[in-house]
């Protein structure tokens, strides 16, 4: 068990507090962002099987964008879970092999190694947040577009319309990750920190 004069008690409290995020990133905030982009998913998929259909009506570097952007959204709402309950469980082994050291000398040389991937993986999970939102903003641009011919495109194709409910949860999924991503970015910072900090620990002899 780390005591308070524990070189490796720090890591161990910001192990845990990271836990809690990461935790309610995987358990909440992805499970909503998800939901919300349940219906911009569909709909890009839509416009995809009749891209060129709709690319003569309102251009084809519009309906590249929206294809393109659609693609990245739902490549990272799909692996930005997994990357978070593999960080999960890097954590819960880091926390472990704190805890269980009978002397944190010995568990400093792993402990370098793990808080290291650990902080990477932590950072990895930031930036595809940060990408996450630049993209839901280039949706959100082409929504726009699509919505402006939206009479024209209805009469060729009824589901069209369903461009509002594809906006409005890009919206809402955004307005989520920009709050979390606002919390995040000092914690990242602080991370990094803490990252230099492991790698000075240096042993002390028995």
């Amino acid at each position: 068990m780390a005591e308070d004069n524990d070189p490796t008690k720090k890591f161990l409290d910001a192990t845990e507090k990271y836990q809690e995020r990461l935790h309610k990133l995987w358990k909440v905030v992805f499970k909503k962002v998800s939901a919300h982009l349940k219906n911009m998913v569909s709909f890009t998929r839509l416009v995809a099987n009749v891209a060129k259909e709709i690319a003569a009506i309102i251009g084809k570097s519009v309906v590249d964008r929206v294809i393109n952007a659609a693609q990245t959204v739902e490549g990272l709402i799909t692996n930005i879970p997994v990357l978070l309950r593999t960080a999960l469980l890097l954590g819960r082994r880091i926390i472990a092999k704190i805890k269980k050291a009978a002397d944190p000398n010995e568990v400093i040389p792993t402990l370098k190694k793990l808080f290291t991937r650990y902080v990477r993986m932590i950072k990895q999970v930031f930036a595809f947040i940060t990408n996450l939102i630049q993209q839901l903003d280039i949706l959100g641009t082409v929504f726009g577009v699509i919505g402006t011919f939206q009479s024209v495109l209805r009469a060729l194709f009824s589901w069209i319309t369903d461009v509002t409910g594809a906006k409005d949860g890009a919206v809402k999924a955004q307005r989520m990750l920009r709050k979390i991503w606002k919390e995040m970015k000092r914690e990242v910072k602080e991370a990094e920190l803490l990252r230099k900090q492991v790698m000075k620990l240096k042993a002390k002899p028995a």
